[in-house]
């Protein structure tokens, strides 16, 4: 009996493509001697300045200096030549390879862009060669046995600068917890949006269920406890009351101004009356997790307020969520680890659009 030969990278070829935003993006087609494996790098309408950074072209007179030719050469050249022959299934030593081909902290030179769409067609590959589904593969690289899969975080109404009205805060999200599987949870948040989009047109005119960036609903409302108003109707409408939880992702760093909070800093011909310190922003978070169930607020201050960040997960009324005062940096997420300023450091949303 034959023993069976061990999956070795053979090949790598990436291009350009266009991302749901119509954002130039790369993807990565990874080939071995089981197959190919396809891959794209997702990427977000915002950098933070500790995050790794995207190589794009910056010739403004192609997709507005957004292209990503450079990330693309890099991975058909620098890239393909250091992996071609590595076993797909040792994720580490092939991420750890992209890595020693670029020495700066923020991986400036290669791109993030170009090392996280072959990471992710390499973890594909590696899954195939050990026959088990890429959760599976994911969860033994992770040294889990038990894999559960997360709630979905569902962005529902969009604000700050993912749309064009006065909501200050980023996006306000559902969370079917009360569901007994994921598709269950899907179908909860599928029929609680579009109840949503009824009860907005009623409230607010068929203008409002406009859509942001990311396809929650844009009313033009300016305050957080509006757009809880309306998902909770839709919730209740939808037969889901208790079964469906509420997130709020604020993006604070977009509205800080030196270490005060302007949540009118969308209205024009504004005063300061509505500028927040963190204590004051604290106090926000509290009486809103007392009067709605929220159970995430994700980023409730500037990327670098460590303090009123730690004061308001230590309060324990919600889940706290990091993004960008971790920028999924590492020093910065061993930082949060140590001090204890953060009780969720990673969350991931689906979009229904």
């Amino acid at each position: 009996m034959k023993k069976a030969v061990p999956s070795a990278i053979t090949k790598i070829k990436a291009r350009q493509i266009l991302d749901s935003r119509g954002i130039p993006t790369v993807e990565v087609e990874l080939y071995t001697n089981k197959g190919m494996y396809r891959a794209s790098a997702p990427s977000g309408t915002s950098t933070g300045m500790y995050e790794a950074i995207e190589v794009r072209d910056g010739d403004k007179g192609k997709y507005l200096g957004r292209g990503v030719s450079k990330a693309v050469k890099n991975i058909n050249e620098k890239i393909s030549e250091a992996l071609i022959g590595m076993d797909p299934s040792l994720q580490s030593q092939i991420d750890q390879a992209m890595m020693d081909l670029d020495k700066t902290e923020n991986k400036a030179e290669v791109g993030a862009n170009a090392m996280l769409a072959v990471s992710i067609a390499a973890c594909k590959a590696g899954a195939a060669e050990k026959e088990v589904p890429l959760y599976k593969h994911i969860a033994d690289l992770s040294g889990k046995d038990d894999p559960v899969l997360p709630v979905p975080a569902i962005t529902v109404i969009s604000g700050g600068n993912h749309a064009g009205n006065n909501l200050a805060v980023q996006e306000i999200m559902i969370m079917p917890v009360g569901a007994n599987n994921f598709e269950e949870a899907i179908q909860m948040g599928s029929e609680t949006y579009f109840h949503l989009k009824s009860v907005i047109a009623e409230r607010c005119g068929s203008n409002g269920c406009n859509v942001g960036d990311d396809g929650g609903f844009a009313p033009n409302i300016s305050s957080i406890s509006e757009g809880l108003d309306l998902i909770k109707e839709a919730i209740h409408r939808a037969g889901y009351n208790g079964r469906i939880k509420l997130a709020i992702d604020v993006g604070a760093t977009e509205f800080c101004i030196g270490k005060r909070y302007d949540l009118d800093f969308k209205i024009p011909k504004k005063s300061e009356q509505n500028f927040k310190t963190g204590e004051d922003m604290i106090e926000m978070y509290t009486q809103l997790c007392a009067a709605y169930p929220i159970v995430s607020i994700e980023q409730p201050f500037d990327k670098d307020d460590w303090e009123h960040t730690k004061l308001l997960s230590e309060l324990g009324i919600c889940q706290v969520v990091g993004d960008d005062l971790l920028m999924s940096n590492p020093k910065r997420i061993d930082r949060a680890v140590q001090e204890g300023t953060c009780n969720a450091l990673l969350l991931k949303e689906i979009i229904i659009t």
